[in-house]
């Protein structure tokens, strides 16, 4: 972005252009009556030098207040414009954003921080407002006035006067050039970068307060706060010296050119070539030629962070999306299987997650899958939903490949409850709503019923209306996940993905729950991802992985009779024994491995 406007920003203009437009021929309107109101003022000037009385130029009274009237209404329509245009960029930004973070997925977040995007999406576009609504408007402003100023000048005034007027006004677009390009790459997208680090932190603190109250760390953590707030400051002002700079520049010109007009003026006049009617036009019209030109630097002060936050904004807009949604392949019916041929898959070349998978599950049947913690079976579940597309292999649904499916529709299909499902800040009713928005409260009650989270619901302070708190906070472990059981029942889809439902609560809640899935379960194709092996003994076949292969397949009992991994799992489970992923080989290296671990950690 090397120009003082940013042409990027006008993809999202299409509803806004003729708001800013409008902007734009108030600003002139409200120029032309101010020029014609001192343009009255200087004939009135003139006619007393000459002797004439006022009552004989009560036109020219009256033509000045007009103008005024004029100029005032012009003023009021600039602003309410310009608002409007600013609001129409932004809306049609935030929702471009939006949908295309939707777009890009879970991926997209692995490896960025969701406070700094927060920021990027809220105060970012909100900072654009300044930018669309006045500076852009402005920057036309600034080459019209001034020259539709010379043009009267040069007709009806005085050449010589238009020219040196003229002479001095692209100067201050041009010094703004200037600095707009050393700042820009220097100052002021420091400034926005601390900005968002700060609101980033700040919100993660808030997050994670309780954290930092149990570790003792909220004194070290406000202190690294105030490191940011700090670093914030001395950001600001190294892009204020900048603006200082221009600032300079920006109140010398018009300055310095309004009083070498006059000096040639009032030197032409005492040799007689300058009549005293042209010298008070130039007094009083002088000036205007530098009126849109003095005010752009202010306007462009207020722009700098909205150029800084469309880098940002762009940034994110210029991501491609892993996950494509090509397909217009809306099939009338697909059966509940899921299957899977030779996946492999890899968050990166050196850590293959999944290696050579195959497997099926039938329509209507249940199929688990266990193995130790970071054997790859969540990553299944994000395949089935195609948060990611394996490298190699395909993912069958119903029997097409998913990538041939629309993604809402395959999406459609399927119901999950995670391990820590997400609860909104919003009402026990609004989370339900999630897994059918257009649900009746019958549908709602019954799907609550069913999920034995009724009982709990209706003595909460409000019911169903009861706001939960950020992530269900107000709720135990098993309620939550009672609660995300009936947003699955609601959904009422074919296919029904369990990701370690059980896994964080006690053996009580356990119970509970496990009554819960089994009527969530009836009568759909079943896909369980469990650490407690309890909860997979009656399932149709249970995979076990290892290292992301299938080692074993079967039944229960099969894979007990077979003494291999899954016997040896529910035997350390039985004595309360915690398996890890690592083999006897891993432990034989754990000292070492471990030295090298603080080494990297210390680097």
């Amino acid at each position: 972005m090397k120009g003082l406007i940013d042409g990027r920003i006008f993809q999202f203009s299409k509803g806004a252009r003729r708001w800013i437009a409008l902007t734009f021929f108030s600003g002139l309107i409200g120029s032309a009556a101010n020029i014609a109101m001192l343009l009255l003022a200087g004939r009135i000037i003139v006619g007393v030098y000459d002797g004439r009385d006022l009552p004989s130029m009560a036109d020219m009274f009256f033509g000045m207040i007009l103008a005024l009237g004029i100029r005032a209404l012009a003023e009021a329509a600039r602003d309410i414009t310009s608002q409007r245009s600013a609001a129409s960029v932004k809306a049609a930004i935030r929702k471009r954003l939006c949908q295309h973070i939707f777009d890009l997925g879970p991926s997209f977040l692995e490896n960025r921080n969701t406070g700094a995007l927060t920021v990027t999406i809220v105060d970012g576009v909100e900072a654009l407002e300044s930018y669309v609504g006045l500076y852009i408007p402005y920057m036309a402003l600034c080459l019209v006035v001034p020259s539709m100023l010379f043009l009267v000048f040069a007709v009806f005034v005085d050449m010589v006067s238009a020219v040196i007027l003229m002479a001095f006004v692209p100067l201050v677009p041009i010094s703004l050039l200037i600095f707009t390009n050393l700042e820009e790459w220097k100052m002021s997208r420091r400034a926005w970068e601390a900005y968002r680090d700060l609101s980033a932190y700040f919100a993660e603190s808030l997050q994670g307060m309780t954290t930092l109250k149990l570790f003792h760390q909220s004194g070290v953590r406000g202190q690294q706060l105030h490191q940011r707030s700090v670093n914030l400051e001395g950001s600001l002002v190294r892009s204020l010296q900048l603006y200082f700079g221009a600032s300079l520049v920006s109140e010398v010109v018009p300055v310095l050119g309004y009083s070498v007009t006059l000096i040639a003026a009032s030197f032409r006049l005492s040799q007689g070539s300058l009549q005293m009617d042209q010298l008070v036009v130039v007094l009083l019209l002088g000036s205007l030629f530098y009126e849109h030109v003095s005010n752009l630097l202010l306007y462009h002060h207020f722009s700098l962070l909205g150029k800084r936050s469309a880098d940002a904004i762009f940034e994110i807009l210029d991501q491609e999306p892993d996950i494509h949604d090509d397909s217009a392949n809306m099939p009338l019916h697909l059966d509940p299987s899921i299957e899977f041929e030779g996946v492999h898959f890899a968050y990166d070349q050196n850590r293959p997650v999944l290696q050579d998978i195959s497997f099926k599950v039938a329509p209507r049947s249940t199929v688990a899958l266990v193995g130790a913690t970071g054997s790859g079976k969540s990553t299944v579940v994000d395949l089935i939903y195609r948060f990611f597309d394996p490298q190699r292999g395909r993912v069958l649904i119903g029997g097409q490949d998913a990538r041939s499916l629309p993604l809402d529709f395959l999406r459609s299909q399927m119901a999950l409850v995670a391990q820590e499902p997400y609860l909104f800040y919003d009402t026990v009713e609004k989370n339900l709503r999630l897994g059918k928005p257009s649900a009746c409260a019958e549908e709602i009650v019954e799907a609550a019923l069913a999920a034995n989270a009724h009982e709990f619901i209706t003595a909460l302070p409000k019911g169903y209306q009861t706001v939960i708190g950020e992530r269900g906070v107000l709720l135990s472990g098993g309620e939550r996940q009672r609660i995300a059981i009936a947003r699955a029942l609601l959904r009422t889809a074919p296919i029904l993905l369990l990701d370690e439902p059980t896994s964080s609560v006690d053996a009580e809640n356990e119970a509970s729950i496990q009554r819960a899935l089994k009527a969530l379960c009836k009568d759909r194709t079943v896909f369980i991802i469990a650490h407690r092996l309890s909860t997979v003994r009656h399932a149709d076949t249970i995979l076990v992985m290892d290292k992301g292969r299938i080692a074993e397949a079967g039944t229960h009992q099969q894979l007990l009779d077979q003494g291999g991994i899954y016997s040896r799992m529910v035997a350390a489970q039985s004595r309360g024994v915690q398996i890890c992923e690592a083999d006897d080989a891993k432990f034989e290296h754990a000292g070492s491995r471990m030295t090298a671990a603080q080494g990297a950690f210390q680097a």
